[in-house]
């Protein structure tokens, strides 16, 4: 594991990973093609009646496979040497998958887009009996006005193979849980035939509304990879911000500032999963160092 010290350096993350990159942000203008370029733009009329109606969406094949090696393999580096996957988010590959995804945003969240400072990514492992996330909600609050108006937005961005068998994303439709009379507050309440399993390859975007009732499952000491994802929240910025700072698209922060955001997470999702003691205690002397 790279000393908390050592961490401010840019060269010692670089050396990690080499085939990513790491600058002061992805400048405006970058060339990073964004999805629907070569078909002359990205039309998301079809995806809009079964998100409103499901609350979420599920496209294949939409983002380049050989850019989200380089993310895999990064990240398996980063958790063979005791270090989080949500580091991944040191290196500009990590912010120009959702870059490339502008079109979808804007479809969704208007031309005002801003990033919120919730990311994380995962690192399912089957041979430690690892799991996604519980059930829950991204957000508690209003983040869709009326059928047709939404405030924020939640991308999940697969990097391996997402099955059943290595606990693919799980979720109760909106238009099941709208006939339960009231909203869904444990898991007990969630028929189980409602459930609908997501599985997905490298390649796709999943996205849902903050509000959707979902989860991760439980890997089977049986599969034969990890499952490997990344997610970003996002808001259309003509509301109220829902966090106290929130970020840009087309130029995701510096190296310092990325740093001191991936170290405030831990303590903020360590109630989301097990996150050992060495590694909060990490992210802690983290922030010492930056202060």
């Amino acid at each position: 594991m790279i000393t908390p010290k050592n961490a401010m350096l840019p060269e010692q993350w670089q050396k990690l990973n080499p085939q990513l990159s790491i600058s002061d942000g992805v400048p405006i203008g970058q060339a990073v093609e964004e999805i629907g370029a070569r078909e002359g733009g990205f039309d998301g009329g079809l995806l809009s009646d079964r998100f409103w109606d499901e609350g979420y969406f599920l496209i294949e094949d939409v983002l380049p496979v050989a850019e989200l090696a380089k993310l895999r393999d990064g990240i398996e580096t980063l958790v063979a040497n005791g270090m989080s996957p949500a580091l991944i988010y040191l290196y500009d590959e990590a912010w120009q998958v959702f870059l490339r995804l502008r079109p979808l945003l804007s479809h969704f969240l208007g031309d005002r887009i801003a990033l919120l400072p919730h990311f994380w990514a995962w690192h399912v492992d089957p041979c430690e009996g690892g799991r996604g996330w519980p059930p829950h909600r991204d957000y508690q609050g209003e983040s869709v006005i009326g059928d047709d108006m939404l405030i924020s937005l939640s991308l999940w961005v697969p990097l391996s193979k997402a099955s059943p068998e290595n606990g693919c994303m799980y979720v109760l439709p909106r238009c099941f849980e709208r006939c339960y009379g009231a909203s869904v507050m444990k898991p007990k309440d969630v028929l189980l035939q409602d459930v609908r399993a997501l599985p997905a390859e490298p390649g796709a975007v999943m996205g849902w509304r903050q509000d959707l009732y979902h989860w991760g499952g439980r890997a089977s000491k049986h599969a034969t990879e990890p499952r490997i994802s990344l997610s970003l929240e996002f808001q259309n910025a003509a509301f109220d911000p829902l966090a106290e700072e929130l970020l840009s698209l087309e130029c995701p922060p510096a190296f310092d500032k990325r740093l001191v955001l991936i170290a405030s997470q831990f303590e903020k999702y360590r109630h989301m999963q097990a996150i050992d003691d060495a590694t909060v205690n990490w992210a802690k002397a983290v922030l010492e160092h930056a202060s």
